[in-house]
């Protein structure tokens, strides 16, 4: 009896350590464009499972305060890229020509388990 208590309790902890395991995470931003043309950026997901990507919501927000030199991008369209062959992305791109070298913004991330809120800051070369 108290065998089978205990691997019940050992299959319950391995049950919840896998399942935070893959917990959705974000990787570091590419910049595909510069300076006199709209934004083009990419997020990969670190990790992602396909119940999180179904049930993502993207907005993207201006950062609060005003920091001297920073422009704090209003327009900007957060797009969900799923691939096959390699790693969901998100892709991030503006309707307008960036003109300023630096930008930054707010992009929060809600799924049906979690959410994140991460700041960016963008430092655009003119090329």
């Amino acid at each position: 009896m108290n065998k089978k208590l205990l691997v019940f309790s050992l299959f319950l902890t391995l049950m919840t350590i896998h399942s935070s395991a893959y917990a959705l995470a974000l990787s570091k931003i590419s910049l595909n464009s510069s300076l006199n043309q709209p934004l083009d950026a990419t997020i990969e997901f670190a990790s992602a499972s396909t119940v999180e990507l179904d049930s993502l919501h993207t907005s993207v927000s201006s950062l609060t305060g005003q920091i001297s030199g920073v422009y704090h991008w209003p327009h900007l369209k957060v797009e969900l890229i799923r691939s096959e062959q390699g790693p969901s992305y998100l892709k991030i791109t503006s309707r307008d020509v960036v003109r300023e070298p630096i930008i930054q913004f707010l992009l929060e991330l809600d799924w049906v388990n979690g959410q994140i809120k991460r700041e960016y800051s963008l430092l655009i070369n003119p090329q």
